[in-house]
């Protein structure tokens, strides 16, 4: 399969195009046939720290179809169409392929494309925990900064239907 692998010992691109091995899930785990992933901060902010993923490919953001499931997986059957953040599981979705535990996935909805799927993840989850902790309730104001980005758009939305 390919995948964008990080190489810094690379003197022009720090990210080629490369052929590797199409993983295998484990046991817990789902193979996911990637259609969409998008880039985000934690991406570029990891590679910039040097929190490199340990198969080296970048990619939180996923949004595919079950290839194949792990023998205890429960939850999901092979043509599930999913949409995933990985960042808790080793990344790896700039690939055409990447396995991750079957925690990190959750159905797509069949009303949006995996494009949109794919842009969903991450940012949400960061406005949703950042609005709990905040302890958001009925009847109070919320300032978001920033609202013109993911993670902002995603805040006002939240924060409105809180």
């Amino acid at each position: 399969m390919k995948a964008i692998i990080y190489d810094k010992e690379s003197k022009e691109e720090k990210l080629i195009l490369q052929e590797v091995q199409k993983p295998l899930p484990s046991e817990n785990e789902i193979l996911v046939k990637v259609h969409s992933t998008a880039v985000n901060a934690a991406d570029y902010r990891s590679m910039k720290m040097g929190l490199i993923p340990k198969n080296k490919i970048f990619g939180a953001d996923v949004a595919g179809t079950v290839e194949v499931i792990g023998e205890n997986v429960k939850n999901f059957s092979v043509g599930d169409e999913v949409v995933g953040d990985l960042s808790a599981h080793g990344f790896g979705g700039f690939a055409q392929y990447v396995p991750a535990n079957e925690s990190a996935w959750v159905l797509k909805p069949q009303s949006i494309s995996f494009d949109m799927a794919a842009s969903v993840p991450m940012s949400s989850v960061t406005a949703l925990q950042a609005l709990r902790l905040g302890n958001v309730q009925p009847g109070q104001k919320v300032l978001i900064c920033g609202s013109g980005g993911g993670v902002g758009t995603f805040a006002v939305q939240l924060a409105k239907s809180l």
